[in-house]
């Protein structure tokens, strides 16, 4: 009689293998993968020297393989993906904005403006408007530093010094 087990991974009924005692994977290829899958996330939150030595493993091979570099090497090797993804940009850029003109550019900023009491402010504009008015103001102390503070509804809130 040949006995048979039901696969966790996808669901079918297989023949089971006589020499794996509790077999719960069948031989298909992603049933093994989802198999070594399950294991390795077992043992990484039960085992912790498993789970130190798969960090040290990951961080050398991040060292070796830096992620700009990686996915630098990865759109050379795949044009396809280079090119499908500019256009899903594009389009996404269509949807958010009718002028393409100013599309991936940067259309707020922090803009310094002087005051006639030598103090600096620092505010948030956005399409050429101040969007903050909690505005970080920078004055030139006596001994050369600059103190940075934080204004807010005309009270100073938050007092740092910084050194030139």
């Amino acid at each position: 009689m040949i006995s048979t087990f039901i696969c966790q991974h996808c669901g079918r009924s297989c023949q089971r293998n006589p020499r794996i005692k509790n077999q719960k994977y069948c031989s298909r290829a992603e049933c093994q993968q989802a198999r070594i899958r399950n294991w390795k996330r077992r043992e990484y939150n039960k085992n912790k020297k498993y789970k130190e030595k798969s960090r040290a493993s990951q961080k050398v091979w991040r060292k070796k393989y830096p992620a700009d570099q990686y996915q630098r090497d990865y759109r050379e090797a795949h044009p396809e993906y280079v090119m499908h993804n500019r256009e899903l940009q594009r389009e996404r850029n269509k949807k958010r904005q009718k002028n393409q003109s100013t599309m991936i550019v940067k259309t707020h900023a922090i803009v310094l403006q002087p005051r006639e009491d030598g103090v600096y402010t620092l505010s948030k504009v956005k399409k050429n408007m101040i969007v903050n008015r909690n505005a970080l103001s920078l004055q030139p102390s006596i001994d050369g530093a600059y103190v940075l503070f934080k204004v807010k509804k005309q009270k100073i809130v938050n007092r740092n010094a910084l050194m030139t």
